[in-house]
Formats: structure tokens, C-alpha cells, sequence
């Protein structure tokens, strides 16, 4: 349960907030997943149900060791099942149910969402009406990276914490220390200078898969914008999630803006420049704003064809 540097400020306001024994009815925490939230989650959660101290967890009391084997039974998560997407209402209203029931250590109940705004309707209207009149001694933790996404209603009933991230030197001086050697600036660019992000991008290789969509991509725009088939199959043959592929190809429609108006930016992604080459910075910025809208549209209707949406999205660059 290590606390990150970027969360030390956020994880010192919650610690002394158990220490005064202020607990809310409802938590919301915002933060994107490549800053670790869950670990700090993870810690608040023990500091909450130790048994030995008020804000930290022990290590070896009962409910420390029951934690630590994810099997303490007034502590429950709420993850999508297998091959879903979203959170169904039967599970909320399982999360609902648990929150009435007696503590078993005759402490407080907690009920983690990792992944609130993956809810449904139906699911969000069952959790909302459980927030209107949370139980005595019963938290509820919710995790997202976009509030957004949540319906005003909750996101109101909730005690709101917003995680920032670091800056971008911090960014890389942590991931350069943790695999010990210096990290290219264009590969925390990639991952917004998320620091988990970026150790695990560089670690995994990722890099190579960059390059691999990046080369299909610049001999698309280079070519008669014709024949899509070549950048497809790089996209949906690269092991990195669409999301990300995506993000990345935002990312450097974004750069490329910068560089055709001029602005030396060494910091920038390399290949910003050949893009700029292409288009002038009124088109960039109109094929960034669709890509961004194309995405926007794969995450909420996962069942859409990619394929054809990515094509039609190819064929607008001309």
C-alpha cells in the first residue's frame, strides 16, 4: 500500500481526516488510472478498519491481515463481470444490500467502485437512492477519471476529491529512477505524464508499437488517402488497447498544430513535423477535433464497427 510521491498531498488531508474520524456517507475520487488512485484507496480503506490505529494500518492486526488477503468480510468491491463492460443494477443493488447489513467486526462497512462510470442507468438511479439516505457507518467509494460521466445527482451527494498529477519533470525523474535509466520526454508526452503509464510503456515495450501505428499512419497521408487497409491492420494488430492507439494519434495531431505555426517545441513528438508537412494548422486542428469525437464515440458504444468508423475518419483527412 505505498503512497506515491504526486498523492502524498491528497493521501495527508484524507489521513488527517481519520484521524479527526471524519467519514462520509459517500467518497468520489477523481483521478486517471495511471496515477495509482487505488492504492491510495487501498491504504485509506486499512487505515479506516485497522484495529490498532486510527488513520494507518497496522500490518498485523486482524483486520490488517484479512485486508491484505482480500478477505475481510465488511469490505466489499464492485467490479464489471467477466466480458461485461458495464456495472449491471443487479450488482448495485448487491452493493445496496451489504451496506444495510451489520458490520461483522461491529466497525464501518465500505463499498468500493474502482469503476463508477461504468454504470448503467438503471444501475446509477439503484446507487443513487442508497446516497439520499446512506446507512450509519457505511462508506461508499467511488473511483473515476472523468466526474463527468456520473449524473449530477450522485456526484452531489458525494465528498469530492480530485487527484492531480505531477508535473512532468517529476513524472520523469520517478520512472527514470525506478528502471534505472533516463526516460525521452516523448514517452511520458504519450501518457500525460502519468507516471504508472509511463513505466509501464517503457517497460513493455510499447514504444515499437507506437512507431509501428505512427509509420502506417504518415504512409496513409502521403499516399492517394485511397487505400485505408495498411493503417487498419496496424491498429487492430497492435496489442495496445484502441483507446490508447487513438490517444496517441490525438496526441500527435495536437503537436503537429503547434508545429506548423512555428513554434519550435523540442520537447514536442518527433514525428510532429512530417505531419505538418501535410496539413496546415486549420486541418490539423479539424482532424484532431473528429478523432476526438470518433473515440468519444467507440467508448460509449462499444459494439459499433471500428473498422468502418476508423476508415470513414481516414477518408475525411483528404
Amino acid at each position: 500500500m505505498q503512497v506515491y510521491p504526486w498523492l502524498v498531498p491528497i493521501w495527508s488531508k484524507l489521513k488527517d481526516n481519520l484521524e479527526r474520524q471524519h467519514v462520509p456517507g459517500a467518497m468520489l475520487i477523481q483521478a486517471k488510472v495511471g496515477l495509482a488512485p487505488e492504492s491510495m484507496i487501498e491504504r485509506y480503506v486499512a487505515g479506516l478498519m485497522c484495529q490498532n490505529d486510527k488513520s494507518e494500518p497496522c500490518g498485523f492486526c486482524h483486520c490488517c491481515d484479512l485486508l491484505k488477503a482480500s478477505g475481510h468480510p465488511d469490505v466489499h468491491y464492485v467490479l464489471p463481470e467477466k466480458d461485461k463492460k458495464s456495472l449491471s443494477v443487479e450488482q448495485i443493488r448487491q452493493a445496496n444490500k451489504w451496506a444495510l447489513e451489520s458490520s461483522q467486526f461491529g466497525h464501518y462497512r465500505v463499498i468500493v467502485i474502482p469503476q463508477a462510470d461504468r454504470m448503467n442507468a438503471s444501475a446509477a438511479n439503484a446507487l443513487l437512492k442508497t446516497l439520499e439516505e446512506p446507512p450509519a457507518q457505511c462508506l461508499f467509494i467511488l473511483l473515476t477519471d472523468n466526474t463527468k460521466l456520473l449524473l449530477p445527482t450522485i456526484r452531489s451527494r458525494c465528498e469530492v476529491w480530485h487527484v492531480s498529477s505531477p508535473s512532468e519533470q517529476m513524472c520523469i525523474d520517478w520512472v527514470s529512477k525506478e528502471i534505472g535509466k533516463p526516460v525521452p520526454h516523448h514517452s511520458a508526452l504519450l501518457c500525460h505524464f502519468e507516471p504508472i503509464s509511463t513505466r509501464q510503456f517503457v517497460e513493455s515495450g510499447q514504444n515499437k508499437e507506437y512507431q509501428a501505428l505512427i509509420a502506417a499512419f504518415i504512409g496513409f497521408i502521403r499516399s492517394d488517402g485511397l487505400d485505408t487497409n495498411e493503417f487498419i491492420t496496424a491498429l487492430m494488430k497492435n496489442s495496445s488497447e484502441l483507446s490508447t492507439q487513438l490517444n496517441w494519434l490525438w496526441l500527435l495531431l495536437s503537436c503537429a498544430q503547434k508545429s506548423s505555426l512555428g513554434i519550435d517545441i523540442q520537447t514536442s513528438l518527433p514525428e510532429a513535423s512530417q505531419i505538418a508537412e501535410v496539413y496546415g494548422y486549420e486541418s490539423l486542428y479539424t482532424h484532431a477535433q473528429s478523432l476526438q469525437a470518433l473515440s468519444e464515440q467507440l467508448r460509449s458504444f462499444p459494439g459499433l464497427n471500428t473498422e468502418l468508423l476508423v476508415a470513414d475518419w481516414l477518408y475525411g483527412l483528404n
